[in-house]
């Protein structure tokens, strides 16, 4: 019995890349039909979010809502808030990093960095716990970013201060973009974990 070819060579070898691209899975479109009653559940949802557990993190990825060419809503998800699983409560993950913060006409080495803090070395002998400052952080490859921020912790080697760790905040569009990059850092440092299974 002569078997007919259902698929071209150029449709069997696109089927065979899917899932191949590694892409930032910001922004990413999401596919699968979504029948009228749950896409209008979702849509009215205060908020939406798809989450991955691996390597000791765990990935909250908004959801939402755009609309297509074709007149249909589309669903798509941004960039992670990544918390770390190995303390005792989830915790904001930080990546050890080699920004700067500028802050009062000077520069200041930030060491480590989460979506909500930061601690940074060597700030003016002045300041103190409770602190309120306007600063610009300075990341690679990313524009810079305003923030607000509170001293809260005084890190000190025995008699001598070295830095502080700052909690701050930003607007949403410069917390979205540090969000994507903070992603981005994540899959570098932890390579093994986004590749794909060996088949």
């Amino acid at each position: 019995m002569d078997h007919q070819q259902i698929l071209t060579d150029e449709e069997l070898t696109m089927l065979r890349e899917l899932g191949k691209d590694q892409e930032s899975a910001a922004g990413q479109s999401l596919s699968g039909y979504l029948d009228t009653p749950l896409l209008g559940l979702l849509q009215r949802a205060d908020m939406l979010a798809l989450e991955a557990r691996f390597a000791g993190h765990q990935l909250h990825f908004p959801l939402y809502f755009t609309q297509g060419e074709d007149g249909f809503l589309e669903p798509r998800i941004a960039a992670p808030v990544i918390q770390e699983l190995s303390h005792e409560h989830p915790r904001a993950w930080r990546l050890d990093t080699k920004g700067r913060l500028q802050l009062s006409g000077g520069n200041y080495q930030v060491t480590s960095l989460s979506l909500n803090g930061l601690i940074v070395q060597q700030l003016p002998s002045h300041l103190k716990r409770g602190d309120a400052v306007s600063a610009i952080l300075i990341l690679d490859e990313l524009a810079p970013l305003a923030l607000s921020g509170v001293l809260i912790r005084e890190i000190r080697n025995q008699q001598t201060s070295i830095g502080w760790a700052i909690n701050f905040q930003m607007n949403e569009a410069d917390q979205e973009r540090l969000r994507g990059w903070m992603f981005q850092h994540h899959q570098s440092t932890f390579t093994q974990a986004y590749a794909p299974p060996a088949q």
